[in-house]
């Protein structure tokens, strides 16, 4: 007998690509009948309905330090639970998968009272509120560490690393023109938006990178930056500077080191193809979650960690790694020691084993 799963994720892609990748994996083990949960007009929205059936929500955030604003959450979460009762009514799930988001509560509230099997996973080493009260009626929490085991009962939690969307086969990527044989290549990348405190260092950092013509960077600014950045610095012999770049994979790929931020996503992607990195964690990240999910890696012996409020040592640490072969080569295997990049198929296959007793 076919499964009809419900996902409920949203609020940033560190969310909602976990949930895509696990009902890829589901579905590539033959159960189609998959439906996500989300509010309208979202990000959620955005990525999702065009690829799976999509059911609208309501949900209500907890605003951090403000007592007047959440006054009247426990109201509007009520009718959140309403609403998502009415959505679990229609699609009648045999299990509701969440991967944070305070989108997710409404849905896994109104599925643990239905006693529908709720399965939770949680990408960083900072568990978020929503995962840690919905944990209350979860069967299994899905974590990425240690670190984020702690906060749930030790019973629910099974550790499988975080789930990435289909990664291409590491041999049928093609080798990036600006990457070219011979030279070191480095990968900077602060995402699609890029990231100031990244931006920032590299800049300062720009006559050392350019004097040395044995090395080849990438540096993804970010779409809104790219421009003021490369009116400033004027054209560079061995710096290519973008705000997006599509085939993101083959940067990864055939970098030496990747300079990052440390989003559950992002780290995940980077570990799978075992790279060496210096993370510079988002300072105003939640419950500071990128910090953590940093450390977890440096620990590992897979990163080296720098603040965007440290004194700028960030190409001192590229310079260190691209000169000791040794170095990069413990690093990357301790970093595909942390990778799981089947993470998504073991999750799925946990779910159903479980759902089969």
């Amino acid at each position: 007998m076919s499964k009809k799963f419900l996902f409920v994720c949203g609020g940033t892609g560190g969310h909602i690509f976990p949930a895509v990748a696990i009902a890829e994996s589901l579905k590539a083990k033959g159960f189609e009948d998959i439906t996500f949960a989300g509010r309208k007009d979202s990000m959620e929205e955005r990525l999702v309905s065009s690829n799976w059936p999509f059911e609208f929500i309501t949900a209500e955030p907890l605003h951090r330090g403000s007592l007047m604003q959440n006054l009247k959450l426990p109201i509007k979460l009520l009718k959140s639970v309403a609403v998502a009762k009415s959505v679990i009514k229609k699609v009648k799930p045999d299990a509701v998968i969440a991967t944070g988001g305070y989108v997710s509560l409404p849905i896994v509230y109104a599925a643990g009272s239905a006693g529908i099997p709720v399965y939770l996973q949680e990408q960083n080493a900072v568990a978020g509120i929503a995962n840690k009260v919905g944990s209350r009626v979860a069967k299994k929490v899905f974590v990425t560490s240690e670190d984020a085991a702690k906060f749930f009962p030790s019973e629910k939690v099974e550790i499988f690393g975080n789930p990435v969307r289909n990664l291409p086969d590491a041999s049928t990527l093609a080798r990036p023109a600006e990457f070219p044989e011979g030279k070191k290549c480095v990968f900077i990348t602060g995402g699609s938006q890029g990231a100031q405190g990244i931006n920032n260092k590299i800049e300062e950092s720009i006559k050392r990178i350019v004097a040395n013509e044995n090395v080849s960077v990438v540096w993804q600014a970010g779409v809104k930056n790219c421009e003021a950045i490369s009116k400033r610095l004027g054209e560079l012999p061995n710096v290519k500077i973008a705000g997006f770049l599509n085939g993101v994979y083959s940067y990864f790929q055939y970098a030496d080191v990747i300079v990052s931020r440390a989003g559950a996503s992002a780290l995940a992607e980077i570990l799978a193809f075992g790279k060496p990195t210096i993370l510079l964690p988002f300072p105003h990240a939640t419950a500071n979650h990128q910090e953590k999910n940093a450390r977890v890696v440096e620990k590992a012996g897979a990163a080296f960690v720098e603040l965007d409020s440290d004194p700028n040592g960030i190409w001192d640490k590229v310079e260190e790694l691209l000169n000791d072969d040794d170095k990069r080569a413990k690093m990357a295997a301790a970093a595909k020691s942390l990778g799981m990049p089947d993470a998504a198929d073991r999750i799925a296959d946990a779910i159903l084993k479980d759902l089969g007793k």
